[in-house]
């Protein structure tokens, strides 16, 4: 009998713990809309930003308000504020400036707790312009430590809560320092998320005159005392100075996590997703297979030794320093060249004997004589996926060049001796000039692919070398289709 009640105790108080539990998620999922919240508009003005705040009196009761940034000094009371089950709803009424007309706004809502979002629709109706829903997405302000509880004061700008970033491999962890007034003096935290640790500061030091501030603090644990020293920047609004811990010192850089000077504003700015780094170094080094094809540009219809080249393989190797993840320089080694026609017709007329246009020319030009254009290239290359395709593993860009090419037209093929005209040898030193598109393709973190089309221009051309520029020599253009892969280090 005993343990038959005993069972049903058991029973009952395990029945009100299900009740307790599921009442407390009701709550909590209620409690969940309680905050600060931002989101985007389309409004006359462009685009507007809209700041909710929604809490609970002592009695339960919600509340909110709704600021503009078209009007940041205005202040709108929520009206019928309703929170149910994750649902939120409530409506404003707001008086246009100088015209007897009021705008009711009704707002229905609901929070998806899975990226922490208000997302529903508002419908504005105007008196004689009928209704208007359009869609709205609220994200959560998430405030830092001690955000909340530090105004700014314009006389003490040191006042306020700061957070600095100790390790780049690390973004997760801050340091955060909070300075408060204490009468005329100042008392503060230092918090170090990596350890969930908060020490008061000792010997705390602060000139509001020349803006510095020092300090003694010392982690539980901690063999030595250490020390931070710095100076507020007025411009960026930041704490610049070095930390010394146990005789190794290190910079750091503290950015208000509080409000601060023109804090009103500031609450408005949409906070923006960093975009994705590209490049995992700073350098980065390519070699590439490449085709090029000439490029024939005719003066007076007529084919000079330059419209009868045709295409060859060539490669190159190329290395660059990424100045920012999407702008770099590059320097880079080409061993390139043209081939000739086939075609006896053309060859033919570059006969130094009976051709029409082979006055003067050393030998005769053969499907073996070859034009070698190798040298060193210098780029400047503009990376457009960051904007355009964030989440691709394409990486497209621009390019422009200039380089300085060797070049010989060749008897029979590369290393052969060169052709003359009038005795002066085919063969120089020219600049060349180019721009192109191309992208990057990522197949891992490292390494990826590398396509790229160009158009380069050679200076191969010389009035006074070689003067008959019309029907024997002239400049060289080629389109360069290039194929290769890049290491990123």
């Amino acid at each position: 009998m005993n343990v038959g009640m005993r069972r049903g105790i058991r029973v009952s108080v395990l029945l009100v713990a299900v009740a307790v539990l599921l009442a407390a998620g009701t709550a909590l999922g209620q409690d969940g809309v309680a905050g600060k919240w931002r989101a985007e508009v389309d409004s006359m003005r462009g685009k507007a930003t809209l700041l909710l705040n929604l809490e609970r009196d002592a009695t339960g009761r919600w509340l909110g308000t709704l600021r503009s940034s078209t009007r940041p000094d205005e202040i709108t009371e929520l009206q019928a504020v309703n929170v149910e089950d994750g649902k939120v709803s409530f409506r404003t009424s707001t008086e246009i400036p100088g015209q007897d007309i009021t705008v009711r706004a009704d707002y229905q809502l609901r929070l998806n707790p899975v990226d922490d979002r208000l997302k529903g629709s508002v419908s504005a109706t105007m008196p004689g312009m009928g209704s208007r829903d359009m869609p709205l997405e609220f994200e959560r302000v998430v405030q830092k430590a001690g955000a909340d509880d530090v105004p700014f004061i314009a006389e003490r700008p040191l006042v306020g809560a700061w957070a600095a970033q100790p390790d780049d491999d690390d973004e997760a962890r801050e340091i955060q320092m909070e300075i408060l007034p204490d009468g005329d003096q100042h008392r503060g935290t230092l918090t170090d998320t990596s350890v969930d640790e908060t020490v008061e500061l000792r010997d705390l030091a602060i000139s509001d005159r020349q803006n510095t501030v020092s300090f003694n603090f010392r982690f539980e644990g901690a063999p030595f005392m250490s020390s931070f020293w710095g100076r507020y920047d007025e411009e960026n609004d930041r704490v610049r100075g070095s930390m010394s811990i146990g005789g190794r010192s290190q910079p750091l850089t503290f950015e208000r996590t509080s409000p601060g000077p023109e804090s009103v504003l500031d609450e408005f700015a949409t906070e923006r997703e960093p975009l994705p780094v590209k490049h995992p170094g700073k350098f980065a080094a390519s070699a590439r297979l490449s085709y090029w094809q000439p490029l024939y540009v005719l003066k007076e219809k007529v084919r000079n030794i330059n419209d009868i080249t045709t295409g060859q393989v060539a490669f190159d190797l190329g290395i660059r320093y990424h100045v920012i993840d999407y702008l770099a320089l590059q320097a880079r080694y080409v061993r390139g060249g043209l081939g000739f026609d086939t075609n006896e017709q053309n060859l033919s007329l570059f006969d130094p004997v009976d051709g029409p246009q082979g006055n003067t020319l050393s030998h005769p030009i053969t499907t073996d004589s070859e034009l070698t254009m190798d040298g060193f290239e210098f780029s400047v290359v503009g990376f457009l996926g960051q904007s355009l395709l964030p989440d691709s593993k394409f990486n497209p860009y621009v390019t422009l060049l200039a380089g300085r090419t060797d070049w010989t037209l060749t008897r029979s093929g590369r290393g052969s001796d060169p052709l003359a005209i009038a005795e002066e040898p085919l063969e120089g030193t020219d600049w060349t000039f180019g721009g192109g598109l191309g992208t990057e393709y990522s197949l891992s973190e490292r390494f990826g692919l590398e396509f790229e089309w160009m158009w380069a221009y050679t200076l191969t051309e010389d009035e006074i070398l070689w003067n008959d520029i019309t029907e024997q020599w002239t400049n060289q253009h080629v389109f360069r289709l290039s194929l290769g892969g890049v290491y990123w280090f």
